[in-house]
């Protein structure tokens, strides 16, 4: 499978080509195991939603991804609140129903430096949500453990070339709790072709 990279041969896509695009595009969800989302939901408290969603060839979502304009393709309205995406947040935890459905809220995707990724992830796990982190281990522990993360999702490889980091601040469906603790992180691998999303969300 080809990686979502620049093509400087194609020309900006026209708004009718944007529409088939969505109309055509196909992704899959992707649900590995992976022992830093293991700890994160061992130790953080709160709920944690992680998924990835593998991306079929397509020139021209390729051509917005790769350049970091996904806003310019309505992404948000098309992809974070499609059914497929919203309906993935339903589940069973500790024997709770958590079920999602769209709310009036829209999304803002915030772009932050690839740089971060692991940072913001060893941050989420040595400070924990609304009453800390029972993973009691040095920071440079901490931090291991999300660059063996990074590793094992995007190669470590932080060039936005290779990589792709925003965020999200707030609730956006009805799975957060929207009260205070409410946090999104997507990642996406240009080389696999996956949107990875890290959903976190906690009350005291």
């Amino acid at each position: 499978m080809r990686s979502i990279e620049v093509n400087w041969k194609k020309n900006l896509p026209k708004e009718s080509e944007i529409s088939k695009m969505w109309r055509d595009i196909n992704y899959k969800i992707v649900d590995p195991n992976f022992e830093f989302i293991d700890l994160l939901k061992e130790h953080i408290g709160g709920h944690i939603y992680f998924k990835g969603f593998q991306f079929d060839e397509n020139e021209v979502f390729d051509w917005f991804c790769s350049r970091g304009r996904l806003d310019e393709i309505n992404f948000v309205e098309q992809f974070l609140l499609s059914d497929s995406v919203i309906q993935s947040f339903t589940t069973v935890e500790d024997g709770d129903y958590l079920f999602a459905s769209k709310t009036d809220k829209t999304p803002k995707l915030e772009w932050k430096s690839e740089f971060a990724i692991d940072g913001e992830l060893s941050a989420l796990l040595f400070h924990g949500g609304a009453y800390g982190s029972s993973y009691k281990r040095t920071p440079k522990e901490v931090k291991k453990k999300a660059q063996e993360f990074c590793e094992q999702i995007f190669g470590e490889k932080y060039q936005n070339e290779f990589v792709r980091f925003y965020y999200i601040s707030g609730a956006w469906n009805t799975w957060f709790i929207d009260f205070i603790i409410d946090h999104s992180w997507i990642i996406i691998s240009m080389e696999s072709r996956t949107i990875w999303m890290l959903c976190f969300t906690d009350t005291d």
